[in-house]
């Protein structure tokens, strides 16, 4: 029998004196079933140290595999694949964003652009060429809102 922690090495004793019998549910006289002597977990830390000293497990047909999954772990899987879901659609929602992007950047862009035509010339002779487009653009906006 491998060497393991505290408990297993419990669990190890007892598996080492009661055999397969350990790992199976029991049952009283009433015929009531009772757990394991050895718990999955236990028994899959046993095996696992089984195979670390490369020992072979003699008990594969009654305690194989992965352990069984933890209670609420369903609902943790659940959970994840809606986040990954939410994820995947606002990565799209992005995408289709930055595909619409060369137009809004485009549109934008001509609606900041000047006609200079509409510029009296006291404005050109007195302002600078930045305080004529601020002035002129709080004009434009004023007329949209």
């Amino acid at each position: 029998i491998p060497h393991c922690d505290r408990h297993c090495d419990m669990a190890a004793r007892l598996l080492y004196r009661k055999g397969a019998s350990a790992l199976k549910p029991r049952t009283t006289p009433g015929g009531e079933v009772l757990p394991p002597l050895i718990g999955h977990e236990q028994a899959m830390r046993i095996r696992a140290q089984f195979y670390k000293e490369q020992q072979p497990w003699p008990y594969e047909h009654i305690v194989p595999g992965s352990p069984q999954p933890p209670q609420g772990s369903q609902q943790y899987v659940q959970r994840q694949e809606e986040k990954h879901k939410r994820k995947s659609e606002r990565l799209k929602e992005i995408q289709d964003a930055m595909a619409k992007m060369p137009q809004l950047i485009a549109a934008y862009k001509e609606s900041r652009r000047m006609d200079w035509s509409e510029v009296s010339p006291v404005d050109l002779m007195t302002m600078t060429r930045n305080a004529i487009r601020e002035k002129h653009m709080t004009k434009k906006l004023s007329k949209h809102n």
